[in-house]
């Protein structure tokens, strides 16, 4: 039997309330961003970077917030060290912008996967394909990086996944933002979001066997359920789900990691963890944030620094 995930129409075409003219400058700005989408892909990357500085002059609380955290996460390093890696964390979430351009517009949609296809080097790739021939379910650990939603379009190149998502409460922006994340093969779903609190259909999904493109490295804000994990040597409030995910279904626990090097990607696949999930959520979580950290480490500017992490207070 499909799940219900399966059984969603296709998102292309917009309901009809959101064609109200309350909507029409909406649609008029996303009618521009698509002309720049038709710009190459140097030229996109190009723009993202000024595009950045501008927002880390602009945004003015994320820019402290991201400070804030990069202060917490490498105390050791010389103050000028940590204002020039919130800098160049700018200009990657310009690029980042910039790259949602061409997840939304890229030609995959219809099924041309050259373009995409010349941007991306995958690694490790046998460890994700031998769990498929064994037709196990796996649960992909994605942490937030600006390009996350790159990665997903690379992902679907070659494989069919779920992703979780927040869903956006204003009803266009939900619209635009899950139809720029689906894909359809055939008629077919192909990639089909799933709402983070729709735990029955993450379920569903890995007991089919199919693949989870999972995300749950930011804060966690039920008191009830989270763990405070450490990260970066502080406790962060984190979600545990990913043991239970596991617990319930039998899924392959996989990190994936993408790397940003000039306008090329290059996306890692780790091998699947062993012994995961144990006992204990929070030595679970606990192992996870090491794996996080270490690759945050080694490309600490396109981590998503602004996301208050470590569930810090207001300034003043």
């Amino acid at each position: 039997m499909r799940s219900s995930i399966d059984r969603m129409p296709s998102p292309e075409r917009p309901p009809k309330a959101l064609l109200h003219p309350r909507y029409w400058p909406h649609w008029l700005g996303l009618g521009l961003l698509r002309l720049i989408a038709l710009l190459p892909h140097e030229s996109k990357i190009r723009l993202g970077r000024p595009l950045g500085r501008l927002l880390y002059h602009a945004a003015g609380s994320r820019r402290r917030m991201a400070a804030r955290n990069i202060a917490l996460a490498f105390p050791d390093w010389p103050e000028e060290k940590r204002k020039a890696l919130v800098r160049a964390h700018f200009e990657s979430l310009g690029i980042g912008l910039m790259e949602l351009l061409i997840v939304w517009w890229d030609p995959s949609r219809h099924g041309d996967h050259r373009r995409a296809s010349r941007l991306v080097t995958f690694h490790g790739l046998e460890h994700y394909e031998q769990l498929r021939r064994a037709g196990r379910p796996v649960i992909w650990l994605i942490p937030h990086f600006t390009h996350i939603d790159l990665t997903g379009l690379f992902l679907q190149i070659h494989f069919p996944y779920a992703p979780v998502y927040r869903p956006h409460d204003n009803p266009w922006a939900e619209y635009v933002i899950r139809t720029g994340r689906t894909r359809y093969r055939n008629g077919l779903p192909w990639v089909t979001p799933i709402g983070k609190d729709n735990v029955r259909a993450m379920l569903r999904h890995l007991k089919k066997g199919g693949t989870l493109f999972y995300l749950p490295d930011q804060r966690f804000r039920h008191p009830e359920q989270r763990v405070d994990a450490t990260f970066f040597g502080h406790p962060a409030p984190s979600n545990p789900a990913t043991s239970k995910l596991a617990q319930l279904t039998g899924a392959a626990v996989m990190p994936v990691f993408t790397r940003r090097i000039g306008t090329h990607y290059h996306v890692t696949f780790l091998p699947p963890l062993e012994d995961f999930p144990g006992e204990d959520p929070l030595a679970d979580t606990e192992r996870l944030h090491r794996l996080y950290e270490q690759e945050i480490r080694a490309n600490p500017a396109q981590y998503l620094w602004v996301h208050n992490r470590w569930n810090l207070p207001k300034e003043g």
